[in-house]
């Protein structure tokens, strides 16, 4: 065994001693002066830096109910996929593409959800973004469904801006203060489809929309966010009522990190419907109170409150009370339930969600 070392450790000695005695001494000197790049992957034309970000977001979803109007009760399955491609244009100049399949009754339907140009600095302090966007109304209209802490929408945003909240074509123009402290206006146009059913409401066709945030930290470890927002334009169903609409809302956030993964959420909105017609003007009024903790790497709990009157003539309240509770597989895995009791008109609803949504890729990031 000795002598088996010892050949071994030679023969190593002298390879390594031959691989540089092979190193020609003539060899002439020559550098192209720039790093070279590895080839593309085979069938791909250009450089993969070329490439933009790619992501996939899938949502599995299965909803219980004792209404007996429900449609949507007693299934689970694949609510949505959605496919994000992103990238730099230029420095200053990035593009955003959100493709989509939504179950819609018993078909998945294609769609847009957003595609948009954004203009990271047109001057000092100023931004810009064109295209279809969610808009930047409140805290929750603006974030897809799968990034949302909670899996139903608040009542307030479906009645007084339709079942998949404000959604338009055009642009905004944001402009950071130069104030000490943060603060962001926003003015922005829209022409907004105005898809809502028969027993649905939502702005429609030419909208302008307006916001103010502002946020601070009253400790190392905790944040407050105020904001206002403002819509102008008509009813989704104009073509018979003629009506102008106005909704406007406020919204308070605060947040605490005790700990490295402890997180307190409380956040709140207001909203209110202005609509003038035929029939005079209406006010209308809604609102949601919703808490969330994070326990730990891996657990939140949380419950909301809701309060929201019906936008058409004829008055309707419904109130309710959630409770959920989600586990976080990784940053882009996520598992939640929700219990939901509702009371409308003095009748009382039972629901139940199940959801489980995940991601591939850099847009995937934590569902929240």
């Amino acid at each position: 065994m000795r002598s088996f070392s010892v050949f071994f450790i030679g023969a190593w000695v002298g390879l390594m001693g031959a691989a540089s005695a092979q190193e020609p001494a003539s060899a002439p000197e020559f550098s192209t002066g720039r790093m070279e790049a590895a080839a593309p992957p085979p069938g791909m034309r250009g450089k993969p830096i070329n490439l933009p970000d790619i992501s996939v977001i899938g949502v599995l979803a299965g909803h219980l109910s004792d209404e007996e109007s429900d449609r949507t009760k007693e299934r689970f399955e694949f609510e949505e996929v959605e496919t994000a491609f992103q990238g730099f244009l230029y420095p200053e100049m990035r593009a955003d593409v959100f493709l989509a399949l939504h179950k819609h009754g018993s078909e998945y339907e294609a769609e847009i959800c957003e595609a948009k140009a954004t203009f990271l600095h047109l001057a000092e302090g100023l931004s810009a973004s064109v295209g279809k966007l969610h808009v930047d109304f409140g805290k929750l209209n603006k974030a897809h469904t799968h990034h949302r802490p909670m899996i139903d929408q608040p009542q307030a945003i479906t009645n007084f801006l339709g079942h998949h909240g404000l959604v338009g074509q055009g642009g905004v123009a944001s402009y950071l203060l130069p104030l000490p402290f943060y603060v962001q206006a926003d003015a922005a146009f829209w022409r907004v489809p105005g898809e809502a059913e028969e027993d649905e409401y939502s702005l429609d066709d030419e909208t302008f929309t307006g916001k103010l945030k502002t946020s601070f930290a009253p400790g190392s470890k905790s944040e407050f966010e105020l904001g206002g927002s403002f819509a102008s334009g008509y009813g989704a169903h104009n073509e018979f009522e003629r009506d102008r609409a106005k909704v406007y809302g406020a919204d308070l956030t605060f947040k605490a990190w005790p700990s490295s993964y402890e997180r307190w959420t409380f956040q709140n909105e207001y909203f209110r419907l202005v609509r003038k017609g035929v029939a005079g003007r209406l006010y209308r009024d809604g609102l949601y109170s919703f808490l969330n903790y994070r326990v730990n790497k891996y657990w939140d709990v949380g419950g909301r409150f809701d309060y929201a009157e019906g936008a058409f003539p004829e008055q309707s309240i419904e109130r309710s009370y959630s409770a959920m509770g989600g586990y976080h597989f990784t940053e882009t895995t996520r598992a939640m339930v929700q219990y939901k009791h509702r009371r409308v008109d003095g009748i009382s609803i039972n629901e139940g969600w199940l959801q489980l949504a995940f991601g591939i890729g850099p847009h995937s990031h934590e569902l929240e």
